[in-house]
């Protein structure tokens, strides 16, 4: 009983990614385990309620066409550095250290970025930034498999895995 009383508290620890696929973004050496983003429902929840973000994962937030994409901290619950980027991965727009909104505020929440055309973004653990010097100009990687099964690439190519 007690083992299975660890186990069942030790779920969150291994929880699957949850929203629509799954994939890799990547930028020079370091690479993050990515929730996707693709309909206006999993885009409009995004990150809200999490307590936390592991330092390799990110939720890559994405979209069929360039627009002003400001995102919304409604209920989210912890601090994000946010990346906009072009079709071709390079970083249009930042924003480091994207304070919470708690939920007493409803829906009086501030809205950030999106003050240029972009055609995704990418929600990172804040600090991610400065950790690895990510800037305005520099380029990202993806690769995305949707939950229907497409497979989206784009920006910088994903390093090749290496052969035993």
């Amino acid at each position: 009983m007690r083992i299975l009383l660890v186990l069942l508290l030790s779920l969150p620890l291994f929880a699957p990614l949850t929203a629509g696929g799954g994939g890799s973004v990547v930028f020079k050496q370091s690479s993050f385990m990515a929730e996707v983003a693709s309909t206006d429902q999993e885009r409009a929840k995004g990150l809200m309620y999490r307590q936390s973000l592991a330092k390799d994962r990110c939720m890559f937030f994405i979209y069929a066409d360039d627009a002003d994409h400001a995102i919304w901290m409604k209920n989210c619950l912890i601090s994000l550095d946010v990346a906009w980027v072009d079709k071709d991965g390079k970083v249009v727009e930042t924003a480091e250290n994207v304070p919470p909104c708690s939920p007493m505020r409803g829906d009086d929440c501030p809205t950030y970025g999106g003050t240029v055309p972009a055609r995704h973004f990418i929600e990172f653990p804040v600090g991610t930034f400065k950790r690895l010097g990510l800037k305005k100009g520099e380029h990202l990687g993806w690769e995305l498999t949707l939950d229907d099964g497409r497979v989206v690439r784009g920006g910088l190519p994903l390093p090749k895995a290496k052969k035993k």
